[in-house]
């Protein structure tokens, strides 16, 4: 009786059941997406480590490795620009995902218009005689409209997916990419640092030889006074003294470029006339060429991005193959239309396919050009490979060549030494000749520079092999220091 007296009834129930069913129908499909993306958001926060928002910072009297190294993590532009640009692209991937959720847009309009007959074709000639001598008219209405419109992508043959992981990949790789970029320059703060600090121990040797000479000018006009020496050795000590007031000049020089080529290394913009350790020791480096070879291509970032990239270009790849294919969606709306209030509603529920049949070849290129940009990268890829094992043997080779550099300048650190003592004492009792002490002291001063020379090209070849193995120069700055610390 029931059903007799109601008959809509039935319809009633199946249409409040049926956003329940639209509404699994769209888990269905987002579901997997969502999930897999929620995967990938469980990566560190502290990948980039720098402030999101620049500090303020104070250039120390005394700057350590460690202090220039924070500095340029934190204000470091084209880092920050490279970590600007990954997270821009992390932006894509939710682009990407946006084309899994249902699209709803909503409008709403007035016309104030006429509403004369207009006769169109399909109209049946029974209306049109019958409406053909209705006159036109000026008399106007208000019509009033809003509608709600709704799409829903329901299969693509893989479109969408590939859209995420091109993303995916390509984010990984500019994350890859700014990880590169932080490594080189640490590891070029790091040689700009050790390059001041060279300096500044060069104008140290340079004021010690300005003060020898300054003595042996002295002692030769002393000497001069009472008839123990000529003339010549005055002038001679002379011209030394000259010549190294000059060197002293232009070590004095290199160390104001020295401090603002690390100025710029840090990425700032400094008038402060800071130090910086002077440390003539060093700690040698396990430099295995098979162990550093593997690390590096386990850790590099720039291998990394290069085969993420090559990965997201697949991905292309598939995408384009993928266009070949139909795509099936939903369409729905729900429409208030009237001259008058209240409005009529209207709505309506269907199904589209398109299917791809000609394009004029578009696709057909489109494929093409993707196959050839997998192609090319994968070439990257195999470059990079190539570039890290030949810049870690030539590594390796410059550190032992800097090593063997060390000892021999030790060696001729110490003869010189000996040789200026000989020299000095044979010429206080008149056996020897002032071009021979003029030379032992000249030999002892380029000694002293190549000491220092060859103990900082160790310390700047050791950070360039840091570098290209794929390590972080600011964690084995600190095993250093830690180090230094426990031999105390």
């Amino acid at each position: 009786m029931e059903s007799r007296s109601d008959p809509f009834r039935r319809y009633k129930g199946s249409r409040q059941s049926t956003p329940f069913a639209v509404l699994w129908i769209l888990l269905f499909f987002l579901m997997p997406p969502l999930i897999a993306e929620s995967a990938d958001n469980k990566e560190s926060d502290g990948y980039f480590p720098f402030s999101k928002k620049t500090p303020d910072f104070v250039i120390p009297v005394h700057m350590t490795l460690l202090e220039a190294m924070e500095i340029t993590i934190q204000h470091h532009p084209q880092y920050r620009q490279m970590v600007h640009t990954a997270e821009a692209n992390k932006e894509i991937i939710g682009e990407a995902l946006s084309n899994y959720f249902p699209h709803l847009s909503a409008g709403a309009g007035y016309n104030y218009e006429t509403g004369n007959f207009v006769i169109t074709p399909g109209i049946p000639p029974f209306f049109i005689t019958q409406l053909a001598g209705i006159p036109n008219s000026n008399e106007t209405y208000n019509f009033y409209q809003a509608s709600f419109n709704l799409t829903q992508t329901i299969f693509t043959f893989g479109q969408r997916i590939t859209q995420v992981r091109q993303a995916k990949y390509a984010y990984r790789a500019s994350k890859d990419q700014a990880r590169w970029t932080l490594l080189n320059l640490l590891s070029t703060v790091e040689t700009a640092y050790d390059t001041f600090a060279e300096d500044l121990l060069l104008v140290e040797a340079a004021k010690k030889t300005v003060e020898d000479y300054k003595a042996q000018l002295q002692v030769a006009e002393a000497e001069f006074q009472i008839g123990m020496a000529a003339k010549f050795d005055v002038l001679n000590a002379r011209v030394n003294l000259s010549n190294s007031q000059l060197n002293l000049i232009t070590a004095r020089n290199n160390v104001s470029t020295a401090r603002v080529a690390l100025n710029n290394a840090m990425g700032i913009e400094s008038n402060v006339a800071y130090t910086v350790d002077t440390i003539l020791s060093f700690q040698k480096f396990s430099a295995d060429y098979d162990q550093l070879i593997q690390k590096a291509l386990k850790t590099r970032p720039d291998l990394s991005s290069a085969i993420n990239n090559k990965k997201a270009d697949l991905q292309n790849e598939r995408y384009y193959e993928s266009t070949y294919m139909p795509s099936i969606g939903m369409i729905g709306s729900y429409t208030y239309a009237s001259i008058f209030f209240p409005l009529t509603y209207n709505w309506t529920v269907g199904a589209t396919i398109s299917i791809p049949i000609f394009s004029g070849f578009l696709t057909v290129h489109q494929e093409r050009q993707a196959q050839k940009t997998t192609l090319a990268a994968r070439d990257a890829e195999d470059n990079v490979r190539v570039g890290i094992v030949a810049s870690i043997k030539q590594d390796i080779y410059n550190l032992n060549t800097a090593l063997e550099r060390i000892r021999t300048t030790k060696d001729l650190l110490s003869q010189a030494k000996e040789s200026l003592r000989l020299a000095a004492g044979q010429y206080q009792v008149g056996v020897g000749s002032a071009v021979a002490l003029t030379q032992a002291e000249a030999d002892l001063a380029a000694a002293r520079a190549q000491w220092v020379q060859a103990v900082y090209g160790y310390k700047i070849a050791r950070a360039t092999l840091i570098r290209d193995a794929g390590l972080d120069p600011m964690v084995e700055v600190k095993r250093r220091l830690n180090r230094e610390e426990q031999g105390k």
